[in-house]
């Protein structure tokens, strides 16, 4: 079946039209709705919430309820019905709770809990309440505060977890249901540069998984993903992943991404300084890196590189030595 709506005939979705942005995580279109694109979630953790396993909860376990004030009463009137309910006591120490017990003061029960308590006349009332649990709660106190102060006292308490939705992978279904081949957009940016090179020439082989209409189609757009990546060989880089973070790199694989994308850029007339882009290769990785300079300056512009490794400075057109120490000894 084919739809002019793009709509599953499987399923109760349709995407809009397939651009650029789709495949963005940056994008409304492209991010993932739960996460918006981060891949992570902020979620309270019971390792946090329950650091002090020591501690009885009359003493303070919760820890982001140890403090007195709003609702400490009804709180304690809650757990107290909890406790009552299961079995427990609220003066024992929380290492020494079962799991069931636990878990239900984190997570909340699915039966609403009795609660009893005397009225000035002295009559005993009895009400009903839902216990949503700590972990629930702190959730939403955090989604409803106007308060930047609350929100960054529960953030205390809470870890980055994986988007329980995209799965970390931070895009959303629809996007992720656009196959090439076998691999949608995460499958091939989880690879590396030399293994995506090699994935892209493969679709453009007689025999690969593309037919002659295809391949047609395709060849332009290989060529030019081929020689992006081209470009990370060159300058040493082929061992990274397309995902990877931009805070992991070292400053030289940094410096060497730039540098990428400057060749990509194809300017001439360009000044450029280098400040040790050799720092991090592998000896066999420096002639590589020399010949992406070389290119450079044979474009037309102008290349300065501080270095000290003695392959890059002989193959340098002029040498400045500033020596022969540092500070107040240099400058000669």
């Amino acid at each position: 079946l084919f739809s002019q709506r793009l709509s599953c005939p499987h399923g109760d979705f349709s995407i809009g039209e397939v651009e650029p942005r789709t495949f963005s995580f940056n994008s409304p279109h492209g991010a993932c709705p739960a996460c918006t694109g981060l891949g992570t979630r902020l979620e309270p953790d019971p390792d946090l919430v329950l650091a002090n396993p020591d501690l009885s909860i009359r003493q303070g376990a919760i820890l982001p309820w140890a403090k007195t004030g709003g609702m400490a009463q009804y709180r304690l009137a809650a757990l107290t019905g909890l406790a009552r309910k299961l079995g427990f006591s609220l003066d024992t120490p929380v290492r020494d709770l079962g799991k069931k017990a636990i878990d239900a003061i984190l997570h909340g029960t699915a039966d609403p809990l009795k609660l009893s308590y005397e009225n000035r006349s002295g009559k005993q009332r009895s009400y009903e309440i839902e216990w949503e649990g700590v972990i629930p709660r702190l959730e939403r106190d955090h989604r409803e505060t106007t308060s930047q102060h609350i929100r960054e006292d529960i953030e205390r308490y809470m870890s980055e977890r994986p988007c329980p939705v995209c799965k970390g992978r931070r895009l959303r279904p629809e996007t992720l249901a656009v196959l090439i081949g076998d691999r949608n957009i995460v499958d091939v940016t989880a690879m590396t540069v030399l293994e995506a090179t090699e994935w892209a020439s493969a679709l453009d082989r007689e025999h690969g998984p593309f037919g002659a209409r295809e391949r047609t189609i395709a060849r332009q757009v290989l060529k030019e993903i081929r020689q992006r990546l081209g470009f990370l060989v060159d300058v040493g880089l082929d061992y990274l992943t397309l995902d990877r973070a931009a805070t992991t790199l070292s400053g030289g694989e940094a410096q060497r991404i730039r540098l990428a994308t400057q060749i990509g850029s194809g300017l001439m007339g360009v000044l450029y300084i280098l400040d040790e882009p050799s720092i991090g290769l592998h000896q066999r990785d420096n002639a590589r890196l020399i010949r992406t300079l070389l290119g450079m300056r044979d474009l037309g512009n102008t290349v300065i590189v501080v270095e000290h490794d003695e392959e890059t400075i002989r193959s340098a057109d002029w040498i400045i030595d500033i020596g022969p120490g540092a500070g107040e000894h240099g400058g000669r």
